[in-house]
């Protein structure tokens, strides 16, 4: 399998990414589509080194901004955002009943 995410019995998440899921997922992204009038059709870009291409994307996972925050962050900010919306179970709020009756963890 290629991108596989998981969550240990201690809770921990597992995501791994395979080079052959990376290469797939970018050849599938329409940003870099490219139409050629010769042909008429849309064309996708050649990956030519998947290894280095891993690594790139991966420079570019934990390149840091001013803040401290990467990519990946910002990523869990909005996965935390939507389950939030959806109706999370696990997290109380100061403006709900439920928040100063019992000791949280950090």
């Amino acid at each position: 399998m290629g991108l596989e995410i998981n969550m240990t019995r201690s809770g921990t998440i597992v995501i791994r990414l395979s080079k052959k899921y990376l290469k797939h997922a970018a050849l599938l992204l329409p940003d870099f589509e490219q139409y050629d009038e010769a042909s008429g059709e849309n064309l996708i870009p050649k990956i030519t080194d998947a290894e280095a291409f891993a690594k790139c994307v991966f420079d570019a996972l934990v390149d840091e901004e001013e803040d401290g925050t990467t990519p990946v962050h910002r990523m869990f900010e909005d996965a935390i955002r939507e389950a939030v919306e959806q109706g999370a179970e696990g997290i109380v709020f100061p403006n709900e009943r439920e928040y100063g009756r019992k000791v949280f963890a950090r």
